[in-house]
């Protein structure tokens, strides 16, 4: 701030404020040095996650599992991400079992998978009903052969205008607990056969303090915690061959509806296509965890490890221009609005 001294005609000397001029803050000293910390170490590891990827594969020169004849079951089958991974699947020939809780847009996506000349079967299953997925998996490995291949990718997003009980439980039960009983039920197979992989579609919300996704947030970083939990106690059972993956996709582009709700400063959307690409690669080549896009990974290690928490939250103000809850009619359209009344049920084992 600067200051110009008055005459003496009034007395003693006295100060004024002239046009304020532009200040550096705190902040912006925060942010120019942890941007060069990142830069230096994004050039680094990134060169040596090169170096170490080409020196890999030039030596062991792995190669990518086959998923041809392999029974892949895929949750939120019928929309979005889901759909588009049950066609994923169905062009690399899988056989694939199609999970939704809604039976019209689930035999949809069941008739897009056999059109492409492969199996596809619908089931249409509330995955959050811990009775109703036990006999689900049952019922596949009868009608299919076992499971290799399982992706937890039903979700409840924010939809509504206040955080309820009913949200919270409907969250939880569809994000944690279903992925928890799937997961459940799956491996007793996989492990007499010493066979199999699990993923676990989280977000980077579950990585990075996102304010009005906080319940979703919550139960991303439950989901990949288990799924870390799961890969450490196959990993100390010495059964290496099931492999355990989670996968983290920025603000995706699943729902035009959703999208209008908010407004970015800088683009972190990603297209469906680009968290299939990513994933089936790390099936293909049992990768423990992905970050979409994958240069987010770094900038959330230095927000979440290095930044203080002041700082890291005025840079979601650099992100986010606004953030609108959805009015009632906006929350209609919202394509998992249906699921909270029918999944928000307190007993999660009888669904009562």
């Amino acid at each position: 701030m600067e200051f110009v001294t008055e005459g003496w005609e009034n007395g003693p000397t006295t100060k004024r404020d002239l046009e304020k001029p532009a200040m550096i803050k705190k902040d912006h000293i925060l942010f120019i040095i942890y941007g060069i910390v990142y830069f230096y170490c994004f050039i680094f590891w990134e060169l040596g996650a090169a170096f170490s990827s080409f020196l890999w594969r030039l030596i062991f020169r792995p190669e990518a599992k086959s998923l041809k004849g392999r029974v892949c079951l895929v949750t939120g089958a019928g929309r979005g991400l889901g759909r588009e991974f049950c066609l994923a699947l169905a062009r690399e020939g899988a056989v694939i079992a199609c999970v939704d809780i809604n039976e019209p847009n689930n035999r949809t996506t069941a008739a897009m998978v056999e059109d492409l000349g492969v199996k596809g079967v619908p089931y249409t299953v509330n995955v959050a009903i811990k009775k109703d997925v036990e006999e689900l998996v049952s019922k596949i490995e009868k009608d299919l052969g076992p499971v290799y291949l399982l992706i937890n990718n039903a979700a409840v997003i924010y939809s509504r205008p206040r955080v309820d009980e009913e949200f919270i439980r409907a969250s939880f039960n569809v994000n944690v607990f279903g992925p928890i009983w799937l997961m459940n039920a799956v491996l007793p197979t996989m492990k007499s056969r010493n066979e199999g992989h699990i993923v676990n579609i989280s977000s980077t919300a579950s990585k990075l303090v996102i304010s009005p996704l906080d319940i979703y947030g919550a139960t991303k970083t439950s989901l990949s915690y288990m799924g870390n939990c799961v890969r450490a106690n196959l990993q100390l059972a010495n059964e290496n061959n099931i492999v355990v993956t989670n996968v983290h996709p920025s603000i995706m582009n699943s729902s035009e509806d959703y999208l209008k709700l908010m407004s970015l400063k800088v683009n972190i959307v990603v297209e469906m296509e680009d968290v299939v690409k990513a994933t089936m690669d790390a099936i293909h080549y049992s990768y423990d965890e992905v970050v979409i896009p994958s240069i987010m990974k770094y900038p959330l290690i230095l927000v979440n490890e290095m930044m203080p928490s002041r700082t890291g939250t005025k840079l979601m103000r650099l992100l986010f221009e606004k953030w609108t809850l959805p009015n009632d009619e906006q929350q209609k359209h919202l394509p998992w609005n249906d699921l909270v009344k029918k999944c928000s049920f307190r007993d999660n084992v009888n669904g009562q």
